[in-house]
């Protein structure tokens, strides 16, 4: 048996070396090494905290997060591998803050032992390192468009009011504003809407990067739509000027109307604005008066003035002037005598047929005065009640002269004439 299992030895083994190599022939022939492109392979970012914990943000540049990645292995296990399978990553742990560039590292996650070799012509991946820069902005809204006629927005409030903004210092140093906008084109009633956030430069041009990050990217916007309408000032004074001087009657108001907004019935039952006769007070005074009113304080809740270029003061006028005094002469002979008792006879005497009397009043007033159409009369009846007298006796009393004058006129002082008289019943008697 030894014999037989050592002859032809080197034969043999000769032949198991052919067998061999035959066999690596026709493996070569028929599962040849050869190599694969698989492209848009991500690059996988890895501890990118490391550049965050460092107050660092980055910026992935010329789109070197994306490469394509050549195989080379036999046909039977390239014929295995997708683009699943490759792996290229990228270790944030391994920059410099001086460099520009991570190493990109290749490998598979099967047959990763069987490959001949793989590799990429983008080696390293190319980052831009800033700064990390986080700022706060007040969120504002910026309505488009106007409401219905006879409305107007009135209250805007968002449920978050502020946005915080980080990114790369560049680009946040842009940003100089957080803004949402809200269309109200032909709005009659209150609205609800959730809205995005936009951020814009101190040029209005909005900013947008995909390194920016915002703590919300909606907020909750209510839209407040308020009726309108326009009133007068109700104005009322209290109080009487300074002796020698009189109201004109006139009281201006600048604006003398004002547009008020609020909801409903609310704004609808207000037909002008009262201002309290307190405010107006012309107690002693030598001259016009003339205050500054705060609208506000006298609507009612929940009503606004409601034009945007006016500061809600109103400046209110009391016209006051110096009054004059004149000089008219009333014919005593045109005066009326009232109230004589019965069997009695009245008569003025006078040295003249004239009595001048002074009245006094405003200029315009006083110059506008016709001395012919004053009627001026005496009241025997007001006399004896004015002095308690209940029988009349013949005989002469001083007794005031009264005119009937135009609103705005008075007379200075009293003036009184002499008044005869006399018993009727007895001088017929005496006649007879």
């Amino acid at each position: 048996m030894k014999k037989k299992l050592t002859a032809n030895l080197g034969l043999k083994i000769l032949a198991v070396l052919f067998s061999v190599a035959i066999w690596f022939i026709v493996i070569n022939i028929n599962d040849p090494v050869d190599k694969q492109v698989f492209r848009n392979i991500p690059v996988e970012i890895l501890h990118e905290e490391a550049v965050i914990n460092a107050g660092k943000v980055y910026e992935i540049l010329d789109g070197t997060d994306v490469i394509d990645v050549t195989v080379w292995a036999k046909r039977s296990i390239l014929d295995t591998l997708g683009e699943e399978n490759i792996i290229a990553t990228a270790d944030m742990q391994e920059i410099n803050f001086m460099d520009t560039m991570v190493r990109i590292k290749l490998s598979t996650n099967k047959y990763s032992n069987r490959l001949e070799s793989i590799g990429s012509s983008t080696e390293n991946m190319l980052v831009s390192i800033e700064d990390l820069k986080r700022e706060q902005f007040v969120i504002s809204v910026a309505p488009i468009g106007e409401p219905a006629e006879g409305y107007i927005i009135g209250n805007i409030s968002t449920d978050q009011n502020a946005v915080s903004v980080s990114g790369p210092e560049s680009i946040v140093s842009q940003v100089d504003r957080a803004e949402v906008s809200v269309n109200a084109e032909g709005l009659t009633q209150d609205i609800r809407t959730n809205v995005s956030i936009r951020l814009y430069d101190k040029d209005n041009k909005p900013v947008e990067d995909v390194n920016l990050k915002k703590s919300l990217d909606q907020v909750l916007v209510t839209l407040e739509i308020l009726e309108t309408r326009r009133v007068p000032l109700g104005l009322t004074f209290t109080g009487e000027p300074a002796d020698g001087y009189a109201l004109t009657g006139v009281i201006e108001s600048n604006p003398s109307t004002v547009q008020i907004a609020g909801k409903g019935s609310t704004i609808r039952n207000i037909s002008q604005i009262d201002i309290p006769d307190s405010v107006l007070d012309v107690t002693g005074c030598i001259g016009n008066l003339v205050e500054t009113v705060e609208l506000k304080q006298y609507l009612p809740d929940n009503v606004i003035i409601a034009e945007p270029d006016f500061n809600g003061k109103a400046t209110i006028t009391v016209h006051i002037e110096r009054e004059i005094t004149s000089r008219i002469a009333i014919d005593t002979n045109e005066v009326t005598i009232r109230g004589v008792p019965e069997n009695m006879e009245a008569r003025i005497e006078s040295p003249e047929d004239i009595v001048n009397i002074t009245v006094r009043g405003l200029s315009d007033h006083v110059s506008a005065l016709n001395e012919a159409e004053i009627a001026a009369r005496i009241n025997l009846e007001e006399y004896m009640a004015r002095n308690n007298i209940t029988e009349l006796e013949p005989g002469s009393y001083e007794i005031p002269l009264v005119l009937n004058l135009p609103e705005g006129i008075r007379q200075e002082e009293d003036v009184s004439v002499q008044v005869i008289i006399s018993d009727t019943a007895a001088e017929h008697n005496n006649e007879e």
